[in-house]
C-alpha cells in the first residue's frame, strides 16, 4: 500500500454522532471545561475560538463539527469532507473556521450557518498541518511531500509555495504574523518571513529526530520546537541562538535499530521504547513550556535554564496526539492568551482551563 493508502486509510474507518458528554463544574483540580464524545469514531483534529467559547472538531471519517464549549451545546454539523480531517482552527473574527483533511480539500466555513464560503482542491498536495494567520486572510498547510502552500481564505488562491526536501511535520504562526516557522521530518526548523516568504532562520537537525511541535512566545520573540525524541529547543529569533534545551529520551537504552512502527520518519527509536515532545505551549510571560511528552504526564521547563520544574496536575492518563500508521502530529489548539486549551484524546475531545503553575514532582 502507498504513503496515500497508508494515510488516508483512517478516514475509512468509523462512523456515528459526536455528542457532548457534559460539562465538568468544580474540578479544579483537573481544571477540565468540557469533554466531547465520539460515538464509532476518533477525533483527529481540533481548533479553540480565541475566547475560549466554541470548538471544532474533526473526525477520522470527515465529520466536522461545531460546538458551545461553556453548554456543552452541538451548534453546527460542518457536511462537505468524506476523509479523514487532519487538522482544524477557528479564525480571529469567530466567525469563521477552517479544515483540511485526506481528501485534498481545504474547507472555510460560515460557522453560523455552515455555510462552505470556500472550498479549496489541494491537487494531490495532502495538507497534512495547519495554521492560520492572527489576522484570519491566511492559512499555511504543510504537505506530505515537504511543500508548504500559502492560501488566501478570501479567494481560495495560492498566495506562496515554500518548497522542501522532507515531509512537513508542523506549522504555526508566530502571534504577531510576521514569521511561520516550519517543522520538518529530517530534522530541520525553517522560520519564514511572511512579507517575502524568504527564509529568515534555519535551525539544524537534533539527532535527526522529526520536528512536529512548535510554539512561539507571545512576543514572537523565542521559538519553542519538539522532537519525536522527546528533546525541545528554545532559540532566540533574533540571534538564532539556542536559550535551552530541555527532556531528551524516555528511555536513553533504548536499542537503536531500525523501528517497525516509527513516530516520524527517520526515526532511529524502538516503537515501544521512544516517546515525543508532541505539542508545546510557552506561558504567557515566556518563562516556562508547558510540553506534554507522549505516553508521560506533560510537563513544565525553565526556558532559561531548561531545568524541570514540575507537571501538569490536570493531565491524569489523557494522551495529547493522534497516531496514524506509524506518524504522530500535534493534536492541541489553544487560545492567544494561553488560558484555554483544547487537546484529543483517541475518540474525544477535551476543554482546558490553562494553568503554568507546576505541581512538584514527587521525592
Amino acid at each position: 500500500m502507498g504513503s496515500r493508502g497508508l494515510i488516508g486509510l483512517m478516514g475509512m474507518v468509523g462512523c456515528g454522532l459526536l455528542m457532548a458528554a457534559g460539562i465538568v463544574s468544580g474540578a479544579d483540580s483537573q481544571l477540565e471545561l468540557g469533554k466531547f464524545q465520539a460515538r464509532g469514531g476518533n477525533i483527529t483534529a481540533v481548533g479553540i475560538s480565541n475566547d475560549g467559547s466554541y470548538l471544532i472538531t474533526g473526525e477520522d471519517y470527515g465529520q466536522v463539527t461545531l460546538w458551545n464549549v461553556k453548554t456543552g451545546a452541538l451548534m453546527q454539523k460542518l457536511m462537505g469532507h468524506s476523509r479523514e480531517i487532519f487538522a482544524a482552527a477557528i479564525l480571529a473574527d469567530g466567525k469563521r473556521g477552517v479544515t483540511c483533511g485526506d481528501d485534498d480539500l481545504i474547507i472555510v466555513w460560515e460557522l453560523a450557518t455552515g455555510e462552505r464560503l470556500q472550498e479549496i482542491d489541494t491537487d494531490g498536495a495532502i495538507p497534512l498541518a495547519l495554521s492560520c494567520s492572527p489576522d484570519g486572510a491566511f492559512a499555511a498547510t504543510g504537505c506530505y511531500d515537504g511543500r508548504i502552500i500559502i492560501w488566501n481564505l478570501a479567494t481560495g488562491k495560492r498566495a506562496a509555495t515554500l518548497p522542501h526536501g522532507a515531509q512537513n511535520c508542523g506549522v504555526r504562526y508566530s502571534p504577531d504574523g510576521k514569521m511561520l516557522a516550519a517543522g520538518y521530518a529530517d530534522g530541520e526548523v525553517i522560520v519564514w518571513d511572511t512579507s517575502n516568504w524568504r527564509p529568515m532562520r534555519s535551525f539544524p537537525p537534533a539527532d535527526d529526530a522529526s520536528v512536529g511541535a512548535l510554539g512561539f512566545t507571545m512576543d514572537s520573540r523565542l521559538l519553542v520546537t519538539g522532537n519525536q525524541d522527546g528533546e525541545g529547543f528554545v532559540w532566540d529569533l533574533a540571534s538564532g541562538k539556542e536559550v535551552s534545551h530541555f527532556a531528551g529520551y524516555a528511555n536513553p537504552e533504548a536499542s537503536p535499530s531500525p523501528p517497525q512502527a516509527p513516530v516520524f520518519p527517520g526515526s532511529r527509536i524502538e516503537p515501544d521504547n521512544r516517546t515525543a515532545v508532541v505539542f508545546v505551549l510557552p506561558s504567557p510571560d515566556g518563562s516556562n513550556i508547558l510540553a506534554p511528552i507522549q505516553d508521560e504526564t506533560p510537563q513544565f521547563w525553565d526556558t532559561k535554564t531548561g531545568l524541570l520544574l514540575g507537571t501538569a496536575d490536570w493531565y491524569e492518563d489523557n494522551r495529547f496526539y493522534i497516531a496514524r500508521f506509524g506518524f504522530t502530529y500535534p493534536s492541541a489548539s489553544y487560545t492567544p492568551d494561553r488560558q484555554y486549551i483544547a487537546t484529543t484524546n483517541e475518540n474525544f475531545a477535551q476543554v482546558w482551563r490553562c494553568s503554568f503553575t507546576p505541581v512538584p514532582i514527587p521525592q
